[in-house]
């Protein structure tokens, strides 16, 4: 089966906004033996739209449309394919209950253009959506199947999960495709370069049917495996065999799989021990605690923590001495440890990070050029690791470093209890 992608909006265009649906949609596509062959952003436009889905129609089998599906008058895509489709644009009963309960709920008042959300051409296959108000829904163009989804990219990924992985199945099928079985895993890996990774994998034992893509996702990389089999069992089985030899030749820098983050496997480790852990930041200016918060329930592994950027709020908040602020200056080994030791103390956590760097454009010296950062670790038993990294990045980049390398410098830790 062959796609095409077509994502709507001026906003897509103008450059305003990243394209993440149309890349989504095409990863989806694949997992379902898919392949995109073209993707297309245009303007809300109608006439350019409409000659897009059917120049889209005439070369593929499935076209999947996303934005414009929205109340506003420049929301065209319901009333674009309604017209190439020969229907009339039409309420979807069902979604308009939702729409009128959900708005009843948080009080909003309907107004007239409230029911343009909620249409779809008449006789289309409508795909209610979970998550939103727009429904998706499908029509037919020649040979083709039109799919047309929401722009918010939370509802357009509910509604694939929801009806399309079934619906293209059924397409597939329709078309006297043989449908496999497929078996996936993402290893999410951090502490080596694509390259570094690439090389520890070199000669991995993959059978018929499964193949090994990279993705550089920084501040990690994404080994993916995926494997076809005529069976699910076959597949699981598979996986379980390369995800052995995976784990085995990469070792601590797997962290994770899947959907996992650094922060959560972080937690997972510390909630395991009964742990909990607190930071003191600098150049990071709260980017760790901000990654440890994203994590649902952290609350009972991570009392808090302390952004202290000034030399006067380290000493006050932390207990650093004035005299090692003096001596060895706020981007050295013996803060970072007074840090680590003054947080994990005031906060009465078993574990304290504590993280100072330099990050630029300016403030570097020749001894400590931009992007030298020391990290600094505070444990039970005594437990004290420091390590100073120095990379030669932009700002952004330094610091999403010295953040992540602070919670695996803790993960690290803690697998060795």
């Amino acid at each position: 089966m062959r796609a095409e992608i077509i994502t709507i909006g001026d906003e897509l265009c103008r450059g305003e906004i990243v394209n993440t649906n149309a890349s989504w949609l095409a990863a989806a596509l694949w997992d379902q033996q898919v392949t995109v062959t073209h993707m297309h952003s245009c303007l809300d436009i109608a006439e350019d739209m409409a000659q897009l889905v059917r120049e889209a129609a005439d070369r593929s089998d499935l076209v999947l449309l996303s934005g414009g599906l929205g109340p506003t008058s420049d929301d065209l895509t319901v009333d674009m394919l309604a017209d190439l489709v020969g229907a009339e644009p039409v309420v979807h009963e069902p979604s308009a209950e939702n729409m009128r309960t959900r708005f009843a709920a948080a009080g909003i008042a309907l107004v007239p253009n409230s029911e343009r959300q909620v249409r779809a051409p008449a006789g289309a296959r409508v795909y209610e959506n979970s998550t939103g108000l727009a429904p998706g829904f499908e029509v037919s163009h020649g040979d083709a199947s039109v799919i047309a989804l929401p722009g918010p990219p939370r509802e357009l990924k509910a509604i694939f999960a929801d009806h399309l992985v079934e619906r293209i199945s059924e397409l597939r099928l329709a078309r006297g495709e043989k449908l496999e079985h497929v078996a996936r895993r993402i290893f999410r890996v951090f502490g080596k370069g694509e390259s570094q990774v690439a090389t520890a994998l070199e000669g991995l034992a993959l059978g018929d049917g499964a193949s090994l893509h990279y993705q550089v996702k920084f501040p990690e990389t994404l080994v993916k495996i995926v494997v076809r089999r005529d069976a699910q069992e076959a597949a699981n089985a598979e996986l379980s065999k390369i995800d052995a030899d995976v784990r085995e030749r990469l070792g601590w820098l797997v962290y994770g799989t899947d959907d996992d983050s650094m922060a959560k496997a972080l937690v997972r480790e510390l909630e395991r021990l009964g742990h909990t852990i607190a930071t003191a930041e600098s150049c990071t200016g709260g980017m760790i605690s901000a990654l440890l918060t994203d994590v649902s329930g952290v609350s009972k592994s991570f009392p808090g923590g302390a952004v202290t950027y000034s030399n006067e709020e380290k000493m006050r908040q932390l207990g650093v001495s004035e005299e090692t602020l003096k001596a060895h200056g706020a981007v050295s080994e013996e803060v970072v440890r007074e840090m680590a030791d003054g947080v994990r103390e005031r906060m009465g956590a078993d574990w304290g990070v504590a993280v100072s760097g330099i990050a630029g454009p300016g403030g570097g010296t020749k001894e400590k050029p931009v992007g030298t950062v020391w990290i600094g670790v505070a444990g039970p038993s005594g437990i004290r690791k420091t390590k100073m990294y120095c990379w030669p990045w932009t700002r952004e980049r330094v610091r999403a470093l010295a953040a992540h390398w602070a919670l695996n410098l803790v993960r690290q830790q803690l697998g060795k209890l």
